[in-house]
């Protein structure tokens, strides 16, 4: 006994879809978790998004020093306002460290606090 070849419907799985390249907006079918046309489907075709490149000093501090052993080391925190001190452990050969208090150290942390000072004053 030969049994019936089942042939599934090539829509059934499929669905119309948008392309997610920006400025193209092409409708097309495809697979459920398809995200491109069959234009922007090859990566080489796409727009590249590169990273913005951000300096070094605008989150740390560059402190240049001539200790050959680990040091603990006090700095003010280099934030409008803010009297804080905080320790930082010093090591040979490296001259990256933060520039901000444990409090601050974060981004939106600091946009707050800033917002709270301003408030204060006015």
């Amino acid at each position: 006994m030969q049994l019936p070849q089942y042939k599934r419907n090539r829509r059934q799985k499929e669905k119309y879809k948008i392309c997610h390249e920006p400025g193209c907006g092409k409708e097309f079918w495809g697979h459920p978790i398809a995200k491109y046309c069959e234009l922007h489907n090859d990566p080489k075709k796409r727009v590249r998004r590169r990273r913005r490149v951000t300096n070094i000093r605008d989150e740390n501090m560059v402190f240049e020093h001539r200790f050959s052993e680990v040091t603990s080391v006090e700095f003010p925190c280099a934030l409008k306002g803010c009297c804080k001190k905080f320790i930082v452990k010093v090591f040979p050969k490296q001259y990256v460290y933060p520039k901000y208090c444990e409090e601050h150290r974060v981004i939106y942390r600091r946009g707050l606090f800033l917002r709270k000072s301003q408030k204060s004053h006015s």
